[in-house]
């Protein structure tokens, strides 16, 4: 049986329960908290998603801010996972050097999962994967919130939504995924997109995003993008590899 997802209706929140990996657990889902033009994002609370189910336990969601952005996104859940594809239209009169959806997981409800301390996070470094905690870190006024540069993505401080958190550590890139392993070490849960701009991860609350990239857009012009989220029960190395073969 697929997961279920349960939307918040009118907001951009969606709760995912009956995990087969999780059983009693419910996850709560950020799709998407901020979106749009990486200069002047849409925040939630200023949209009212309209949400749709369609077959097999999938939903829709799309709203419109008008004179600057639509976007739609399909969730769609299997056993282990939970796939977002989206889509986002620039509908401002400005030029978008860079988009992106700010899409939340949070495990800070799940006690085999929650990681304040952060000892239990990995990420992809320099080709494998790393303890977070081993990782550089930029501390801010916010010591608890911290993000990352991506390959392949502008650096942080190139770009305004991440930059003006002054918590990015200079010239240190990861690969597109954060990952949270349970307390014991046969299940994980996992964030990755592709394109994926920058990662962000909230010890205060045990959440992650791996933010997607929509790129340059155009005034008029549609960017799409897609971010999994996963629950498993594997070793980090296998999740890596089977994530690799999924999103390339």
């Amino acid at each position: 049986m697929p997961i279920k997802l349960t939307p918040a209706r009118g907001m951009m929140s969606v709760t995912a329960t009956d995990v087969p990996a999780f059983p009693g657990v419910g996850f709560g889902l950020g799709i998407p908290e901020s979106i749009g033009d990486v200069a002047r994002p849409v925040w939630f609370g200023k949209v009212a998603p309209e949400w749709r189910e369609l077959e097999a336990g999938a939903w829709e969601t799309s709203a419109t801010a008008e004179g600057e952005l639509s976007y739609r996104a399909v969730l769609t859940p299997t056993d282990d996972t939970v796939e977002i594809r989206m889509s986002l239209t620039n509908l401002s009169d400005r030029v978008w050097d860079n988009s992106l959806a700010f899409n939340c997981f949070g495990a800070g409800g799940a006690p085999d999962l929650a990681d304040h301390e952060c000892v239990r996070h990995w990420v992809g470094w320099n080709g494998e994967p790393r303890r977070l905690i081993e990782v550089p870190r930029q501390y801010s006024p916010r010591p608890a919130v911290a993000l990352w540069s991506v390959e392949g993505a502008p650096p942080g401080e190139k770009i305004p939504f991440v930059g003006n958190f002054r918590a990015t550590p200079p010239g240190v890139a990861l690969e597109g995924w954060l990952a949270i392993v349970a307390r014991d070490s046969k299940r994980l849960v996992a964030t990755a997109s592709k394109p994926t701009l920058f990662l962000f991860q909230n010890m205060e609350y045990s959440c992650i995003h791996a933010s997607p990239s929509f790129g340059r857009l155009e005034p008029g012009q549609t960017g799409e993008a897609v971010n999994r989220i996963y629950f498993v029960e594997s070793t980090l190395e296998d999740w890596h590899a089977r994530m690799k073969g999924d999103l390339g």
